[in-house]
């Protein structure tokens, strides 16, 4: 039943303005229900709302919900909550406003909302927000927003949110994750023009470029302009002062009615540790004394960053108590939004915004994000955790964005991430708070993105990755970029990483330990293929079983500038890359353990190229042909292109450790084939030295490796020295594989390993012989050496410092024998000017596998075709030079160039030239030739001559008859006769300079018309 001051109007509306304190039901024939005033569902009250009944509300009102809501459309009759009746303007409504209790609920199904400020607004975090087959639509704020303290659970099923001026679902309850801000006037008497200054510390990390206040009337803000502004930027170490200064990078500060906006040129990156300042003159002080609230908010790209309850009070009156800033005692917490199965289109903000300290339970699944401006999905919190499974993001910016404080976990299935800036963004706020980062991605598609594929950056989390038959391919930049401070477990199987504008895996951190990759393709990116940097310990990393190939760069990389220890590098295809197959270094040499085996590694532009880690093994590898002559190979200090394998000792100095590891340092100090006794007198237990050889030496704290706990004087410390016993073996061992196809097999560059250190007493030594016995390099003879085998024919083996044992060699391959495709190049010896000629290298071969690549260079221009074998061109009035390179399905290249040359030919050749093409293809040439000369039966000169002919025989034909009746005839006889030998000396002439057939053609009509000249004089004659 309807309120007791609910009546009808003469029009037919129903016009509702008191509470709904009992169970009552609107319908169809009720309706339409206008609210005039704000309405409220008490508590303990249900308000039903049946199919086809439309409910309208005037400008500025609100339906609360204290009780519960249930609207019930069908898919026929859908029910309708919009505006009042159209009247020309923009009357929009304000909310409907859940407050419910417990045992409330608000569900709406095949509900059509319309035409306010938000759709739904949750300020309970009790009972349960349901919408279902329901469209939200035209909102000019948000089409479900979600404040308070805590959100209640909120489900969205099958339903379409569109046109919203801001976030379709904006989950921000009250300060949110801000942990500090404050507004300083230094003048509270009223009336008068103060400067502020505003303090704001975001607790979370955000990205803005404008920032926006909005004060309590427009007199406050009515002269502040750009001249006002006095200084703005970051305090990065809470001293109250500006360290880094946004002064230059202010491009507007504008006044509109009480919002006051100060733009930037670009971007910026606020971090949870950064305090943003903001001091500016021009603001005039109300009236009144008290607290006046002015709300701050951080935009990018006009998406708001920060919850919508953050404001900053300043204080009026000096008799009014300053205002004190105090952060909410209560955790804010987002909690249990579902999402499933529907559409986000026109929308201003985020598809999904949510900001709290605590978000957890988000679920989106199945949902389709189009035309949205900001993020896909935006979560902003100290602590955060979601699943995202079958969805279609093009976003605006990342499709996926999730920015912490402490910790994360994020899970991702089976996601079409397309035409975002980023795909999916994980970004942790630089707190020095060690957090920890979950990230669990599987069979999703992240591709043309114009940034990273996926990107997860943090300066203090521990990250744990999970990567599994995702395809990421096509973004501008990386397609997997990891920097993070460590990431202590991952694996990484079974995806496809390919076409990324620079490398398709980059990984930058201090520790990465305990990764393993296996069965990716990487491939045609145009960086390396995998890159992992550490500023600290590369640990138990294990890549098998990984296609890496056709990269730009380098195919597999592991660089340090500590250590190397545990690295596994097994049953890979590294192939056709531009730079090394492997690539393995550290700047101080140690004892690190690092394994390559049982890999292809072929057509590189470097083989396998290890430095600084010593206790090696390197066996049962294909290392062959690594001289890809189609990339410029990235430069690597003291390695030439075209190196089969190079091996060398760090270049800067040594590590010592007392500390109780995993491994003990002494095992993995400079030297490692001398047995170390070390003794430091004056290290801390979980610390290390580091001894350079090229700068300051220093100490680093085990546990976190990078990061500096104290500098050591120039000279190293006293206290340290270093005694030798018996060697130990030899560590680098190279067995077993077959290396040969290179300008140098293998370069040795080893030499002493500390040199001088000026007040300490450090015995050193060079490096033992490596051990390169049992390889093939090519020949049976063995590699070329210029002392040791001067008379081997396989790969030449060079020793910059150092030495090599590789005596005995094997004499035949150990694994498959490989060898350079052969070029075979087809073309014309001359060809028509202006003709399209036909190059082939079809008759090409390759012994192992199939031609692949063909690059043909025509007359200094290359043309590379891929598995087509032919390449089509004009011919210009110019001779061609053409060469042909090929590759085989590994990439390895033709070892020289098929050549060719063409020479053009004018279109009016000669005789024996015509004659000779003639021979070649009688039909087709003839039929050319006469199209080209424009003289064929169809031509200008063949229809002419045809023309008179016929007309000829009509009249002749015509004048006959009339003769035989006694009839006057139309055209003298002679006129005829002239007319038919008109048009057969017009055939006759065209044959002989153009086409033979119209030669044929005037001879055949000759005949016949004297014939028939013969047959109409006899039949003359006896008429």
């Amino acid at each position: 039943m309807l309120s007791a001051s609910a009546m009808a109007a003469p029009s037919g509306v129903t016009f509702v303005e008191s509470p709904i304190q009992s169970d009552t039901t609107w319908t169809e024939d009720g309706g339409p229900y206008r609210l005039i005033r704000n309405v409220a569902v008490e508590p303990g009250a249900t308000l039903t709302i049946r199919p086809g009944t439309e409910v309208q509300l005037a400008e500025g009102v609100s339906l609360t919900v204290r009780g519960s809501l249930r609207a019930t459309g069908t898919e026929t009759r859908p029910v309708l909550i919009t505006q009042s009746a159209a009247s020309g303007r923009d009357l929009r409504w304000e909310t409907i406003r859940y407050n419910g209790s417990e045992s409330s609920t608000l569900s709406l199904r095949n509900t059509t909302l319309r035409g306010g400020r938000s759709g739904i607004t949750t300020t309970s975090g009790e009972g349960a927000v349901a919408v279902t087959d329901s469209r939200l639509q035209n909102f000019s704020v948000a089409g479900l927003s979600a404040n308070g303290t805590t959100t209640p659970p909120v489900t969205i099923t099958r339903s379409t949110l569109s046109e919203i001026g801001g976030h379709a679902i904006r989950a921000s309850p009250s300060i949110g994750a801000v942990e500090e801000v404050e507004l300083d006037s230094t003048d509270r008497r009223r009336n008068r023009t103060a400067r502020h200054t505003l303090r704001l510390a975001p607790g979370v990390g955000v990205s803005m470029e404008t920032i926006r206040l909005r004060y309590p009337s427009e007199r406050s803000v009515a002269d502040i302009e750009t001249g006002s502004l006095r200084r703005i930027g970051l305090d990065t170490d809470n001293d109250g002062d500006i360290d880094q200064s946004f002064d230059d990078d202010v491009s507007d500060v504008s006044v509109s009615g009480r919002h006051v906006e100060i733009s930037l040129s670009h971007s910026t990156y606020v971090s949870s540790r950064d305090r943003l300042i903001v001091e500016y003159d021009g603001v005039v002080n109300p009236r009144t004394r008290g607290v006046y609230p002015v709300g701050v908010s951080l935009l990018e790209r006009r998406v708001p960053q920060l919850s919508d309850g953050v404001h900053a009070m300043y204080v009026v009156g000096a008799e009014t108590t300053p205002y004190a800033y105090a952060p909410p005692t209560d955790l804010t917490r987002v909690r249990g939004i579902t999402v499933s199965d529907s559409e986000f289109e026109d929308i201003d903000g985020a598809g999904l915004f949510a900001d709290a300290d605590i978000a957890t339970g988000i679920r989106v699944s199945d949902s389709r994000f189009t035309d949205v401006r900001g993020d896909g999905v935006a979560i902003r919190a100290a602590q955060s955790e979601g699943s995202f499974r079958g969805n279609s993001l093009h976003a605006g910016d990342a499709g996926i964005h999730v920015e912490t404080r402490t910790q994360t976990t994020l899970v991702a299935n089976e996601n079409r991430i397309s035409e975002s800036e980023t795909g999916i963004r994980v970004r942790q706020s630089e707190r020095r708070d060690r957090g920890v980062t979950r990230v669990t991605l599987r069979g999703n598609e992240l591709v043309d993105n114009d940034r990273n594929g996926l990107e997860i950056q943090s300066e203090t989390s521990e990250g744990e990755l999970w990567l599994t038959d995702n395809v990421i391919s096509e973004n501008g930049e990386h397609g997997v970029a990891l920097s993070n401070w460590a990431i202590r477990n991952g694996r990484v199987t079974g995806n496809r990483v390919l076409n990324n504008g620079e490398d398709g895996v980059a990984v930058n951190s201090h520790v990465v330990r305990n990764v393993t990759l296996s069965r990716n393709r990487i491939a045609e990116n145009g960086g390396d293929g995998l890159d992992v940097f550490v500023r600290a310990l590369a640990r138990d990393f294990v890549a098998t079983n990984n296609t890496i190939v056709d990269n730009r760069g380098h195919a597999l990389t592991v660089r340090s500038d500590l250590l190397v220890h545990r690295v596994t590098v097994a049953g890979n295809r590294l192939a056709n890359n531009g730079g090394a197959g492997v690539l393995v270094s550290s700047p101080l040499t140690h004892s690190g353990q690092l394994t390559v085996s049982d890999n292809v590694i072929a057509a590189n532009g470097y083989g396998l190229v290890s430095r600084g880690t010593l206790n090696a093994t390197v066996r049962n590898n294909d290392i062959v042909f690594n001289t890809n002559t189609h990339v410029r190979p990235p430069a690597l200090d003291g390695v030439a292109p075209g190196t089969g394998l190079y091996v060398a000792e760090g270049s800067r100095g040594a590590i010592l450790d007392q500390s109780d590891v995993d491994a003990p340092f002494e095992e993995l100090v400079a030297n490692p084939q001398l047995r170390q006794q070390i003794e430091i007198a004056t290290l801390w237990d979980d610390t290390v030295a580091v001894l350079r050889t090229d700068g300051v030496s220093h100490t680093r704290s085990t546990a976190e490796g990078a990061v500096d706990i104290r500098r050591v004087d120039d000279s190293l410390p006293t206290g340290i020295e270093l005694s030798y016993g018996e060697a130990d073996a030899d560590r680098y061992r190279i067995a077993n594989n077959d290396v040969y196809g290179h300008d140098t097999g293998m370069d040795i560059n080893i030499s002493r390993l500390v040199t001088a250190n000026a007040t300490a007493r450090i015995v050193t030594d060079s490096i033992r012989t490596v051990n390169a016995e049992s390889n093939y390099w090519g020949a049976a003879s063995g590699p070329y050496h210029s002392s040791i085998l001067p008379e081997g024919d396989g790969d030449e083996i060079t020793i910059t410092n150092g030495w090599v044992d590789f005596i005995p060699v094997a004499d035949a391959p150990i694994g498959q024998r490989y060898r350079r495709p052969t070029p075979r190049l087809s073309t014309p010896s001359t060809a028509v000017a202006g003709s399209q000629i036909q190059l082939s290298g079809a008759e090409s071969a390759a012994e192992t596998g199939s031609v692949s690549e063909y690059h043909f260079v025509v007359n200094g221009t290359s043309h590379t075709t891929r598995e087509r074998a032919g390449l089509s061109l004009r011919m210009p009035n110019e001779t061609l030079t053409v060469a042909l390179s090929v590759e085989d399905g590994l990439g390895i290249d033709s070892n020289e160039s098929a050549t060719a040359r063409i020479r053009p030919v004018p279109a009016t050749a000669t005789e024996s030239e015509r004659s000779t093409e003639a021979l070649e293809a009688p039909a087709d040439r003839e039929g050319e030739r006469g199209a080209a000369s424009g003289s064929g039966l169809l031509s200008a000169w063949g229809l002419l001559g045809g023309g008179c002919f016929l007309s000829a025989l009509f009249f002749g034909g015509y004048g006959m008859v009339r003769t035989v009746r006694s009839q006057p005839v139309p055209l003298r006889g002679l006129f005829v006769q002239l007319l038919a030998g008109v048009g057969i000396l017009v055939w006759l002439v065209a044959g002989v300079v153009g086409s033979t057939r119209l030669v044929f053609v005037a001879g055949v009509a000759g005949a016949l018309w004297v014939g028939l000249t013969a047959i109409a004089y006899l039949v003359a004659t006896r008429t």
